[in-house]
């Protein structure tokens, strides 16, 4: 069903950006490549402000393949050049999906006693797809970098923004008490369904995620660069861990996080 409903919103998405493509003219280039990394999840699982529970802990990995778009031809031709717009932004479509392993970081974790035990023995695993585009802004000029004209020109700094459509997929553990995440009195109380409920669930859904991001390109060769990037993604649920403590003063944000990650990218034209 969820999957379903992932296909109806992705299609439209995807028509328009192969529609944009094939609409490309002359003047126009495209690209392909891959990209894998590491993501730090931010989630309810962990204190917040913890670091380790925000940055170094629950970290997963993430892979996925990308499209660019350039408004211009990056092969340098004197009577061809265009304006500000085509030769510093490209548009970057993306198919991914990611993963990561989550557990409880924190003092309160690490205390001795019921809560601290109910803490330990909560963990959860997550899983995305994530489908959608963003804008790149590049300070160095599309078709003085891509062209390979000038020989010293090896880097190609750039920021991003842009949105994605998220099937999530979480689940929840537990080895406290019965081992069964669903009876009252094995997780913490504000994820006990008992007690507050909607507050944990396993179920897969869907919803839609904002992204920034800072990166740059490498040039390796006449046809090909590698990519190095950071990106924070912004989810429109608390849902993505399958956790949602709505009546915690703590729990302000939506999950979100940090990928980092190296690729590869390919001049098609």
């Amino acid at each position: 069903m969820f999957l379903n409903k992932l296909i109806k919103i992705a299609t439209p998405i995807l028509f328009l950006i192969v529609s944009f493509g094939m609409q490309a003219q002359s003047e126009k280039s495209h690209e392909i490549g891959f990209i894998a990394g590491s993501a730090s999840f931010t989630t309810d699982y962990g204190q917040r402000n913890n670091f380790k529970a925000n940055v170094g802990g629950n970290v997963g990995v993430g892979i996925g393949v990308i499209y660019y778009l350039n408004f211009t031809d990056y092969r340098y031709r004197w009577n061809l050049r265009t304006g500000y717009f085509a030769e510093h932004f490209r548009v970057r479509a993306e198919a991914s999906y990611m993963s990561a392993e989550l557990e409880h970081f924190g003092e309160y974790a690490e205390k001795p006693g019921e809560w601290g035990d109910r803490l330990r023995a909560h963990t959860g695993k997550t899983y995305l797809l994530n489908l959608g585009a963003q804008m790149e802004f590049h300070w160095v000029d599309i078709v003085d970098f891509g062209s390979r004209r000038i020989p010293d020109l090896h880097w190609s700094p750039y920021i991003s923004a842009g949105a994605f459509v998220d099937y999530y997929n979480p689940s929840i553990t537990s080895t406290y008490g019965t081992g069964d995440w669903r009876d009252p009195g094995v997780l913490f109380p504000k994820w006990d369904n008992s007690l507050n409920p909607g507050a944990s669930k396993d179920e897969a859904g869907i919803t839609m995620s904002a992204t920034f991001g800072v990166g740059t390109r490498y040039k390796l060769g006449e046809y090909s660069d590698l990519l190095i990037e950071s990106r924070w993604q912004y989810f429109f649920s608390n849902y993505v861990d399958g956790l949602h403590a709505k009546n915690d003063p703590a729990n302000k944000y939506n999950d979100w996080l940090l990928w980092v990650h190296i690729g590869y990218v390919y001049y098609l034209n």
